[in-house]
């Protein structure tokens, strides 16, 4: 009889369990929105998009992937910004930060670990002309709870701070990212 009790209780508890994570209703990342009006949604897709470039941040132990969208492909495509032109309004950048981890399977290789953030820069010269076209948005990952937030919600000179270390290259448009040979 005590086995059938704690059987029971196991099942409840295995039960209630399911029901309280299907009550709780899975993110929507695309309802998120900085501050400074950008929202998730405007990168609906970026899985997609082509990779620009990676990178690999040592100072904080990161391994990055660049993604253009269709505009930002084809402005590279036409010689943008080595040849002086700069972006057209409705190009996007999204970076996808994670930790670095050495590979368990080939230990001289490093590859991503953890998802840290995602981010993106978008041109649009109405909407941003105080950061010279560029709008800045960066959605910070907590693994913890399978979820983003807006990194602007608690620092919101964010898009200043970005814009002002974007000015280093502001003869290529404020754009870091080359796009390599391929």
């Amino acid at each position: 009889m005590r086995k059938a009790g704690f059987f029971a209780a196991v099942v409840f508890v295995a039960i209630l369990a399911m029901w309280i994570r299907n009550a709780i209703p899975a993110q929507d990342r695309y309802e998120l929105k900085e501050p400074n009006g950008l929202a998730f949604s405007e990168i609906r897709g970026y899985e997609t998009w082509q990779v620009i470039a990676v990178s690999r941040r040592t100072d904080v132990g990161e391994l990055r992937t660049i993604l253009g969208n269709p505009e930002m492909i084809a402005a590279y495509k036409s010689g943008i910004p080595g040849n002086g032109r700069p972006f057209p309004d409705g190009v996007k950048i999204v970076k996808i930060a994670w930790a670095e981890i050495q590979s368990p399977v080939f230990p001289a290789a490093w590859e991503p670990g953890e998802l840290r953030r995602v981010e993106y820069i978008i041109k649009d010269a109405k909407r941003f002309p105080a950061t010279n076209g560029w709008g800045y948005a960066r959605f910070v990952y907590d693994p913890k709870v399978s979820a983003f937030s807006p990194w602007a919600a608690d620092n919101p000179d964010f898009a200043q701070q970005c814009h002002q270390c974007h000015t280093i290259v502001k003869a290529r448009d404020f754009i870091f990212t080359n796009y390599p040979k391929r």
